[in-house]
């Protein structure tokens, strides 16, 4: 078989998809207008997400967690200034929060009057040893969510800072992360690796820099002495984890990556 010959308008073709498909390969990502940094400003109130809050992002993501979401304790400020402004997230964690309470007080009910495309899932500090009772409340909410056309994102709880003397960090959240690997794989739901994650970043960083990340509290064996605690993290321990939570979403749910530093 003899070649097709090519007239130069054809030559002139294959040299500009050439070109094009080079200066494509070549071309820097698309800048992202990243969300100030907004950690800890007026009272706890003031500090969440109103249930409120009015849709302005391309995309809503919602937040449900306890203290270690929110963004006065927790990584929630260094994760939003991680994101674009097009991904818009209405955090409605809040401190001392489980499953079962979470839902009680209506924070639950508020998600799905937002009605966000998508909600990040994350307990397991507070909730108790009853893991039926967990895995019951978080299938709950996969299943509302879904109902109403929300995309559910299970996190698995971000791990305390408990360091032991031989340098490892002691695990008092296997259980629950147990769970959500679980119920990721039953319900196929996105699964985001946040406690396996945290742990690595602290063995990374080590001991003596993780420890500055807590927040100040009494000493439980003397009241009048404080010092920091090993669960929350103060400014510099927000950025630090909403990096790995940012990181984790792109892992997850591809379709934002976009939308992510």
């Amino acid at each position: 078989m003899h070649p097709v010959p090519r007239g130069p308008i054809a030559s002139r073709a294959i040299g500009l998809f050439t070109f094009l498909a080079i200066a494509c390969a070549a071309a820097p990502a698309l800048k992202v207008d990243l969300q100030p940094f907004a950690y800890a400003k007026g009272s706890l109130n003031e500090q969440e997400d109103r249930a409120d809050t009015p849709r302005t992002g391309k995309v809503v993501l919602c937040l449900a967690g306890d203290s270690t979401v929110t963004y006065s304790q927790g990584y929630g400020a260094g994760f939003r200034a991680r994101l674009d402004q097009q991904l818009q997230v209405i955090n409605r964690s809040r401190g001392g929060r489980t499953t079962t309470s979470f839902r009680n007080d209506g924070r639950w009910d508020d998600i799905i009057r937002i009605k966000p495309d998508y909600v990040m899932i994350q307990f397991g500090h507070n909730d108790g040893r009853d893991l039926e009772l967990y895995t019951k409340n978080l299938t709950r909410f996969i299943e509302e969510a879904r109902a109403v056309g929300i995309k559910p994102i299970l996190v698995t709880p971000v791990s305390r800072r408990y360091w032991q003397v031989d340098g490892t960090i002691k695990d008092d959240l296997i259980e629950k992360v147990a769970v959500m690997h679980q119920l990721a794989a039953e319900k196929n739901v996105p699964l985001m690796e946040l406690h396996e994650r945290a742990v690595d970043l602290y063995l990374k960083i080590g001991k003596e820099k993780t420890d500055t990340w807590g927040l100040p509290k009494p000493d439980p064996k003397n009241p009048k002495v404080t010092i920091l605690d090993k669960t929350h993290f103060n400014a510099e321990g927000s950025l630090a984890m909403g990096k790995v939570v940012a990181d984790e979403l792109k892992r997850a749910v591809p379709e934002l990556a976009p939308y992510i530093e």
